[in-house]
């Protein structure tokens, strides 16, 4: 179950790198963000490291807030819109990576 749901942000991940999006790393918030194993499957299936912040409660609705302050008042965005300190990162585990790669049929 756990690698089809990372298989399933694998395919989301796919789908931002082919509409031009540049991504390098990934930030884990929430309960999911407290299984280690969880967090190395992923980092793994997606081949990029994991951060993982401080305080990692603050979920998208801090998101939502800070977009709507800037929206609401002319906050600037690079002021609002923070990134939250890092306690540690999950590297991809390398020996897996080539195991976990998809293969699309022709």
């Amino acid at each position: 179950m756990l690698e089809g749901l990372a298989f399933g942000l694998k395919d989301s991940f796919e789908a931002l790198v082919a509409s031009g999006a540049c991504v390098d790393s990934f930030i884990a918030i929430g309960g999911g963000a407290h299984s280690d194993y969880w967090l190395k499957l992923i980092a793994t299936v997606l081949n990029l490291p994991l951060h993982i912040p401080e305080q990692g409660e603050f979920g998208a609705a801090l998101g939502a807030a800070r977009l709507g302050m800037v929206a609401a008042i002319g906050k600037v965005p690079s002021d609002v819109m923070t990134p939250p300190k890092i306690k540690r990162v999950i590297q991809p585990e390398q020996a897996l990576t080539k195991d976990f790669e998809v293969t699309s049929p022709r």
